[in-house]
């Protein structure tokens, strides 16, 4: 099932970027610093699109990423995301990530206005308010700590490229233009636990999972220092519940000399993805594509809980509470929604009931749990909360001419016999069926099955053969003894003559009623 959904993913090809819009939006909603606001639609956006954020560096405006043949566009153009552009309107066309406004949950400013836009995608674009991730790049990549940062509650991930960690340029004083070169020059450093009270006080009383960071830097940029990638490590990693020490370790990660580092928590869920980019400029390497991974927005593997205020659904049970044959429990579910509760992990649908037959011919399926799996959660689950497990042919089971059902999918019994009641699956079923695990032992009933989709019943011959035999033995048995009584008696009447008065008394009482 995942892989279906990935190649499904997939699908959506660069190619279709002919089609795609740029759409200017002025009226979204609060905007205290009134920032301006584009939205990219690929040509195959999906019916209920996940949303990134991507937000310009300094000196730089929305239509920078929002255009076709950016990085952030061509992923949009492939995985069918809506892509949001926030422009800012500072002199140097640099965002706030300093103020007291946009370090506070619903304080103003900027960051504000950024959650506005998602607000207005989700309300009148049909965006997947689970789905919602940010990134950017210099003044974008410290925008990205920030909005994490203060709204936990919207964004499920993070992607900062060539930033610094959230608060940094509000320690010590900035210039008129809200440069902080303290900050900025790597002269800023904290314990992990000092970074992270930042971040909680950002939002006092939160208590929902926090969104997951993925950090990239270039060790030779000099507008922004290297040093910051270790301090933004030590916040996070705190923040997250994560260690400092990495749990793994990648050289040549991505390409030569790079190296990726990666932060679990105690679950062993990588809660923080950091990558070395050894050599480059502040200008670095922007590889969107390990950014749509991480969010997972690509398909290839389920995003662990994080963000948006709802917690992930837990793994989901298997089988059928004891039933053999139950479906597979689902997968983990998505974050849940704003103000939602976590989705619920998958679980097999209902209660698998794996060819428990009833008595006296009522017929006992075979579908494995029926659904396999519900959906991420109540209030805010994603699409891939748990796997449908497939249904085989619904096989009745015991009877007296047992038919071995074909399957379609798992979970199908195979026929009784003449001589043993059904079993619920546990051996091959005929030619066209498949082996299962199976249910309770069947009795009574029709012995035939229907056969699953796209499947073929195969003959229990020996049963079927048996039964015919002895059935045809007893009817030719019956018709000879019939015409054995009617020969002698004819024989009879022919040596007498005439049949006895006592015969024909009765013979003329009965014929008025024959």
């Amino acid at each position: 099932m995942i892989a279906a959904i990935a190649s499904a993913a997939v699908l959506v090809s660069a190619g279709q970027a002919v089609g795609a819009t740029v759409q200017q939006i002025t009226a979204f909603g609060n905007n205290p610093t009134g920032i301006g606001m584009y939205l990219y639609t690929p040509n195959g956006v999906f019916s209920h699109p996940p949303i990134l954020v991507g937000v310009h560096a300094c000196h730089g405006k929305g239509t920078d990423v929002c255009a076709s043949g950016t990085p952030f566009a061509a992923q949009a153009d492939k995985y069918g995301f809506l892509l949001v552009c926030p422009s800012a309107v500072s002199s140097d066309g640099c965002w706030d990530v300093h103020s007291t406004a946009v370090l506070t949950h619903g304080g103003g400013g900027d960051a504000s206005g950024i959650v506005s836009m998602v607000n207005y995608v989700v309300q009148n674009k049909n965006g997947d308010v689970n789905r919602v991730f940010v990134a950017g790049h210099s003044s974008g990549g410290m925008m990205t700590n920030v909005l994490i940062g203060s709204y936990p509650d919207v964004f499920k991930a993070g992607s900062a490229y060539a930033g610094v960690p959230f608060a940094c340029f509000a320690q010590g004083s900035v210039d008129g233009s809200g440069w902080n070169a303290s900050c900025a020059n790597g002269n800023v450093s904290k314990t992990g636990p000092q970074w992270g009270n930042l971040v909680r006080g950002a939002f006092a009383g939160f208590t929902g999972p926090r969104p997951r960071m993925q950090l990239w830097h270039g060790t030779a940029d000099v507008t922004v220092k290297f040093q910051n990638f270790g301090e933004e490590i030590k916040q996070w990693t705190n923040v997250l519940g994560a260690s400092e020490t990495p749990a793994t370790t990648e050289n040549n990660a991505i390409q030569s000399g790079w190296i990726r580092t990666r932060y679990v928590d105690g679950r062993g869920v990588v809660q923080v993805e950091a990558i070395q980019e050894t050599g480059q400029p502040h200008n670095l390497v922007l590889v969107l594509a390990e950014a749509v991974r991480f969010f997972g927005l690509d398909g290839s593997m389920p995003v662990p809980d994080a963000g948006a205020s709802g917690s992930g659904g837990g793994i989901g049970l298997d089988g059928g509470v004891g039933d053999a044959g139950g479906g597979p429990g689902g997968l983990a579910g998505w974050g849940g929604g704003a103000g939602g509760t976590g989705g619920q992990g998958g679980r097999n649908g209902a209660i698998g009931t794996a060819g428990r037959s009833a008595t006296g011919g009522s017929v006992g399926t075979a579908t494995g749990g029926v659904s396999g799996g519900s959906r991420g959660g109540a209030s805010g689950g994603s699409d891939t909360g748990g796997v449908p497990s497939a249904s085989g042919g619904r096989g009745e089971t015991g009877g007296a001419v047992g038919m071995s059902a074909g399957t379609g999918g798992s979970g199908t019994g195979t026929g009784g016999n003449a001589m043993t009641d059904g079993t619920g699956g546990a051996r091959p079923a005929g030619s066209g069926g498949m082996p299962d695990t199976g249910g309770m032992p069947g009795t009574g009933g029709r012995g035939n099955a229907e056969v699953g989709e796209g499947a073929s019943a195969g003959c229990n011959c020996d049963a079927a053969g048996a039964m015919s035999r002895t059935a045809l033995g007893a009817i030719l048995l019956s018709l000879a003894l019939c015409l054995r009584r009617g020969r002698a008696g004819a024989t009879g009447r022919k040596n007498s003559g005439m049949a006895p008065s006592h015969l024909k008394s009765a013979t003329r009482s009965r014929s008025p009623r024959s």
